[in-house]
């Protein structure tokens, strides 16, 4: 308990310390829409959907990461594969969910037990992305500068906003 308490308040910590960051960014690059365009390769322009960015998520990823050498990016890859793997594997039930809540709602109408149950099914399942994510970049600062972390970072939440953007953007919110 006390190192799950730990953990999240380092995640509390690193996501205000992060959120912080691309707001500088933002005011010397003329936008962070722009910034992103910019950084993040083809393959996460709204025109891919949500299936092309799990299909190229590591693709995307490698592309954008400024590797120094190939040594610098198999050092990487060693971290990043088994998180983008526990990533798919949590992305993959919030899909489902999100399946689920659309064939339990009808006309933005769903009852009282069914919202709680997907409610705390979504909250659990983001948690597991958040905690996973601190996971991956605390693992990443044992073998990249911390400038390179904090782009791991950036880059994993783009992508993940791409994604539930594409997820969610058409279910109906319930009245």
């Amino acid at each position: 308990m006390k190192t799950t308490r730990h953990l999240i308040n380092g995640i509390s910590a690193l996501v205000l310390t992060m959120s912080l960051l691309p707001v500088a960014g933002m005011a010397q690059e003329g936008g962070g829409s722009a910034t992103m365009k910019s950084e993040v390769a083809a393959g996460t322009q709204p025109q891919f959907g949500r299936e092309e960015l799990e299909d190229r998520r590591q693709e995307i990823v490698v592309a954008n990461m400024k590797f120094s050498d190939d040594q610098q990016r198999s050092k990487f890859l060693e971290v990043y594969v088994p998180y983008q793997m526990k990533l798919a594997k949590t992305l993959k039930a919030r899909r489902h969910l999100a399946e689920e809540f659309q064939q339990e709602q009808q006309n933005g109408v769903i009852s009282g037990a069914d919202a709680t149950k997907l409610l705390n099914g979504a909250l659990s399942l983001d948690r597991g992305v958040e905690l996973a994510l601190a996971s991956y970049t605390h693992q990443l600062k044992g073998v990249m500068p911390e400038e390179q972390v904090i782009r791991a970072y950036q880059l994993e939440k783009r992508l993940n906003a791409l994604y539930y953007t594409d997820l969610l953007g058409s279910t109906p919110l319930v009245r």
